[in-house]
């Protein structure tokens, strides 16, 4: 059949999108209509268009909606199950963003009869994305609630059976009293079916149908006990491609986090379902239950005790994705056995298809913020070989991306005179060398072997990192003086940073003020006043006043620059006070541990903060951040912080 008949007849110019003019749109509908590899992603191109990243809903999609339709309904386009999920995108953004295209709702009508046919599709793989699509469609749950379930008897494919039901479930919410009633008899029926996939899927739905019902963990723990094979062809939950499965396991494994995913708000029915299956005889099965005890001890502290000792057994698991979930556990909890780290150093297997990060980097890292000496050969073995991992940060979605190297290094001063040799051997690269550098400047003085190499790094990216390091070496980094007084490469905030730097290795805080004096009002160098003390007490009034900025780096930073300043606690501890609070209620930015930090240093915690310091230590919360193995090192720093408050204000 002729496809995508008129398209050129729309002014497409007129029109707009998430990257400006629509007049790409016709061509990247007929890339759709010729493509004939999926793997070439032409849906892709147009999803990133019209779609984006959601939030609304532009006039662009609203035209290309019936092609979208034309296409997705011929067998000859490559990629329907594609155009099915943009389709869903879109239809979930108009049910629940305000910004719509008016044209949308009309176009969306005329479009649905044709999706509906579509239940009909020969491709048993249509009908079930189909499912899905159709689920999306929360304003019309009326109209298509009763076409899912006339579907149900005549279907012959056991995952859209699935999809049918999970579909109905969702969309259950927006019936009216005409519809309702009889699809939740439906489900309540199809809960007792003799098949426990069909059960699982029933309860699930009815839960999702009826808000204050909970899935009843008992028919999910069965149907995982059972042959789960259907569910990797049903869209919510779906299989893994086979070159992720050695590092997060397959469809069992996903599975089990959809379930758990159902059952966020109970984490002692989570914790239940981690359980029954973290020792199970299936390795996806395994990998998937610790996988949800990754996500609650991130969450949680409370399930520690229940879980470090099949942690321990799985930290030499056959499988490498249960093992390297496990492994990273044991090395960012406290309770995690250095002894059972120590025998994963050898341990090659790789976290991921891209680098050569493996479960033996958490071992390392989990011996290292421990001291454990046992490292140390690891580590030199690692500065020999493939460069550093870089610093990346693993937002709100738990991953197992290892540490970098740094955060290994930098609490080993102790074994400067072993680790500096190979350290040093490194230093040329400027990438390697800023990742190397950050290290040194934790150790301080223990660094002062690696002065000439930092001094080298000043006209590299490195600067400011390489300036840091020589500042924390101090007055044993004399021979960088010159060096620093020259300036160098890659410096934010002008000259600050090589002054500062300057200032902490020769004591001449005149550079250092000169550079200040040129920065502009709540420029985010201010911070570095703090260390001049009473040498910058004409800054006192500026800094007086950024403490009331909307900043909240700015407002903390000039806090701590205050009392450094002037000796005055009082500003500069209500200030970094009410960050300590808005910790204590769970709201965490980082600023906030940074807040801690100072207020740390200023001595005894004021008493209007104490509260405040003992909810966080009290709170079952991990209090955190990020994600990963961040989570537990940013709730240790915090909870380390508050009890040396406590213990300082007692004395």
């Amino acid at each position: 059949m002729t496809l995508l008949r008129g398209l050129d007849d729309i002014d497409w110019s007129a029109l707009r999108h998430a990257y400006g003019s629509a007049e790409d749109v016709p061509g990247l509908l007929r890339a759709i209509a010729d493509e004939r590899d999926p793997s070439t992603d032409a849906v892709g191109d147009l999803d990133i268009r019209i779609y984006h990243q959601g939030g609304f809903v532009c006039d662009a999609a609203t035209a290309a909606l019936p092609y979208l339709l034309e296409l997705v309904a011929s067998p000859d386009t490559a990629d329907r199950i594609g155009l099915l999920e943009l389709i869903g995108q879109l239809v979930h953004e108009a049910n629940t963003v305000s910004e719509v295209d008016p044209g949308w709702p009309d176009a969306w009508a005329a479009a649905l009869s044709g999706l509906l046919a579509l239940l009909d599709d020969p491709d048993a793989t249509v009908r079930r994305e189909l499912t899905r699509t159709l689920s999306a469609a929360a304003s019309d749950a009326d109209a298509i609630v009763p076409e899912l379930r006339a579907r149900w008897d005549g279907q012959d494919d056991a995952a859209v059976r699935l999809g049918l039901v999970l579909a109905a479930g969702e969309l259950a919410s927006g019936c009216s009293a005409l519809v309702l009633p009889e699809t939740l008899l439906w489900l309540r029926d199809l809960r007792a079916s003799g098949d426990a996939q069909l059960r699982l899927a029933a309860d699930i739905a009815l839960s999702a149908a009826v808000g204050a019902q909970r899935p009843d963990l008992a028919a999910a723990i069965e149907a995982l006990h059972g042959d789960v094979a259907v569910w990797r062809g049903v869209p919510w939950v779906g299989g893994m491609s086979p070159e992720l499965v050695p590092f997060f396991g397959g469809g069992a494994s996903r599975l089990l986090g959809w379930i758990a995913a159902r059952i966020e708000d109970d984490p002692p029915a989570r914790l239940d379902l981690c359980t029954a299956f973290i020792a199970d005889g299936d390795a996806d099965k395994r990998t998937g239950a610790v996988r949800i005890a990754a996500h609650l001890l991130t969450a949680r502290r409370s399930p520690v005790e229940r879980l470090i000792p099949h942690l321990a057994a799985l930290s030499a698991d056959a499988s490498p994705a249960a093992r390297s979930h496990a492994v990273l556990l044991l090395a960012a909890l406290d309770e995690g056995a250095p002894d059972l780290l120590a025998a994963r150093l050898g341990d090659d297997a790789p976290l991921s298809r891209h680098g050569d990060d493996r479960v033996s980097d958490f071992a390392a890292w989990g011996l290292a913020w421990r001291r454990d000496p046992r490292c140390v050969p690891y580590l030199m073995e690692r500065l020999a070989g493939t460069p550093p991992t870089a610093d990346v940060y693993d937002g709100s979605v738990f991953t197992t991306s290892a540490p970098s190297i740094l955060y290994s290094l930098a609490p080993l001063s102790e074994h400067a005179d072993v680790l500096l040799p190979a350290i040093r051997a490194r230093m040329d690269d400027p990438d390697t060398g800023r990742t190397l550098a950050r290290s040194l400047a934790e150790w301080g003085p223990a660094a002062a072997p690696a002065v000439p190499e930092l001094v080298r790094l000043l006209d590299t990216v490195a600067a400011v990192q390489a300036a840091t390091a020589l500042a924390a070496i101090g007055p044993a980094a004399a021979g960088a003086a010159e060096a620093l007084r020259r300036g160098g490469g890659s410096v934010y905030d002008g000259e600050a940073v090589l002054s500062w730097a300057l200032f902490k290795v020769t004591g001449d805080p005149a550079p250092l003020l000169g550079a200040v004096d040129a920065l502009s009002p709540g420029h985010g160098g201010i911070h570095l006043l703090a260390d001049l003390g009473e040498q910058a007490a004409a800054h006192a009034t500026r800094l007086r006043l950024l403490m009331d900025s909307r900043s909240d780096w700015t407002r903390v930073d000039a806090a701590r620059a205050h009392h450094s300043v002037t000796g005055e606690p009082g500003a500069a501890s209500e200030t970094l006070c009410r960050e300590v609070y808005e910790l204590a209620r769970g709201r965490y930015l980082p600023v906030r541990w940074a807040a801690v930090r100072y207020l740390a240093e200023m001595g005894p915690a004021p008493s209007q903060v104490r509260w405040a310091l003992r909810e966080i230590l009290d709170s079952d919360r991990r209090h955190h951040v990020n994600s990963g193995w961040r989570a537990f090192a940013e709730d240790r720093e915090l909870r380390t912080l508050a009890a040396r408050l406590l213990g300082l204000s007692a004395a």
